[in-house]
């Protein structure tokens, strides 16, 4: 038993130590020499036309750039902030979920193992969906363990409303309710809720905060859904082990090795069948990570597909060291998460430090550089053709010349298809008789039966590694016909 005065001691360092990181991810966010990742000025754009639902993935998190852009304007920094602080939120709530399943001590090291893994490190630096994902998964797992425990009718109520804001931020979040399907089917305490009527309210107050995303994609011939089929490859028919392995080494990344080594531990040694309150942690986990691990085998998995597992698996993991006495470990967690973070911040200076010339292939910043540039060379560009708009043939060039030249840019798609946003909100056909400024890195093949004219207007070259240069060719085309 920690003595009081202890237990004082040891909050105060971790509360200190998680506010000083905090402090400095938010200096190195201020500080970053970095451009913005294309998914990041892909739902930038997003966010200049808030609906119900976008061409991949629901609303949340394009409601929430939009928030932040109106506050701080739309700086890289302002657009990336939700993350900054939307996680201090959801470690909080992590706490408050490790404290009502056992007690503050557990919470606190909850809290502090989540505030630094290796993913919410890499993470905090970003805007993506995971960001609102983990903040609702874990709300909603708060209640719904509430729920569980006193059976109060607002917590069923409050599971249901953050489920809901769950599923409005990644479809993903279908796995919180396959969650609780299995809590309350392999728990026998709990089968007495599936004749609750609290336990479908939550599921009907979910239902009807995910209804207007549903209804924009009936309206949207159901996009968003088949590009999740298709981004998942499971209509291939191709067994590829070697994907599995590559996946389920990443997660040593993304929860950090020790950690991930005894969640494993607990699994072989049956420790989770052993208490009730570890089983609820662990069916909430590896109902993701399960199934992606088996997907892994035959279709494409992306590491942070299975972020969801660690909100559960982190209370988990630290729960069951504190038990065997081995809080060492979680302290040896937290340096060696800090010490990948501040290598990872700072790669550039260590590599320079270290002698190291960097390349296209050992940069991991190559996809962050290199955009601003760009943008401004278009902008040059652009002044020699007043008249024209923008044109490319690319996801990641509309959105980063969106973003960087400041200017609509159009996208080609002659062959009409439905394979990103662009595509459905910036159909060319609506500009026959314009002139355009066409900026490509595959060139004009197949284009001129659309054009009176085609001829060259330039290049754009940005010199980024020895090996690697940022270049496009410029072509002015006179007076779009129409596909």
């Amino acid at each position: 038993m920690v003595k009081k005065s202890e237990g004082k001691n040891e909050t105060l360092v971790i509360v200190s130590l998680m506010i000083l990181f905090w402090i400095y991810r938010l200096f190195v966010l201020l500080n970053s020499p970095y451009d913005l990742y294309l998914d990041e000025a892909y739902y930038f754009n997003w966010a200049q036309h808030v609906d119900w639902g976008y061409y991949s993935k629901p609303p949340m998190l394009s409601w929430l750039i939009y928030l932040t852009t109106s506050i701080f304007g739309e700086s890289e920094v302002a657009i990336k902030i939700g993350s900054m602080l939307l996680y201090p939120i959801t470690t909080y709530v992590i706490y408050l979920i490790a404290k009502a399943l056992f007690d503050k001590r557990v919470a606190l090291y909850a809290a502090i193992i989540f505030f630094t893994l290796p993913s919410v490190w890499m993470s905090s630096m970003i805007i993506s969906t995971d960001v609102v994902l983990l903040l609702f998964w874990s709300l909603a797992l708060l209640f719904f363990i509430k729920a569980l425990l006193s059976d109060r009718t607002s917590d069923w109520i409050w599971a249901g409303v953050f489920s809901g804001f769950g599923l409005m931020s990644k479809y993903n979040f279908i796995f919180f309710l396959v969650s609780v399907f299995l809590v309350l089917a392999l728990i026998p305490k709990y089968r007495k809720y599936f004749q609750n009527r609290n336990l479908y309210i939550t599921i009907m107050i979910a239902f009807v905060i995910f209804l207007p995303n549903l209804i924009w994609n009936y309206n949207n011939d159901f996009v968003s859904f088949t590009h999740t089929s298709d981004l998942s490859g499971v209509k291939e028919k191709v067994f590829h082990p070697n994907k599995f392995f590559e996946f389920f080494g990443l997660q040593f990344l993304v929860f950090g090795p020790i950690l991930f080594y005894y969640f494993w531990v607990m699994v072989f040694k049956k420790a989770i069948v052993k208490n009730e309150k570890y089983l609820i942690l662990f069916l909430f986990a590896i109902s993701t990570l399960g199934v992606i691990m088996i997907l892994s085998f035959t279709s494409r998995s992306y590491a942070n597909w299975a972020a969801v597992t660690y909100v559960s698996a982190t209370i988990l993991v630290v729960a069951y060291l504190i038990e065997l006495k081995k809080v060492k470990l979680l302290k040896l967690s937290v340096l060696i998460h800090t010490i990948l973070a501040i290598v990872f911040y700072h790669y550039h200076t260590f590599a320079s430090l270290a002698g190291v010339e960097l390349t296209r292939k050992i940069d991991p910043y190559k996809r962050v550089s290199g955009w601003s540039d760009v943008g401004r060379q278009i902008v040059k560009a652009h002044h020699s053709y007043p008249n024209t708009l923008l044109l490319t043939d690319g996801r990641t060039e509309v959105a980063q010349f969106d973003y960087y030249a400041k200017e609509k840019t159009y996208i080609w798609n002659p062959t009409h298809a439905m394979k990103n946003q662009y595509h459905i909100t910036r159909d060319l056909n609506s500009q026959k008789g314009r002139d355009f400024l066409f900026v490509s890195d595959k060139g004009i093949e197949g284009m001129e039966r659309y054009f009176d004219k085609i001829k060259d207007a330039g290049e754009i070259n940005i010199v980024m590694y020895p090996d690697y240069n940022r270049s496009y060719n410029l072509y002015y085309l006179k007076n779009f016909k129409g596909y």
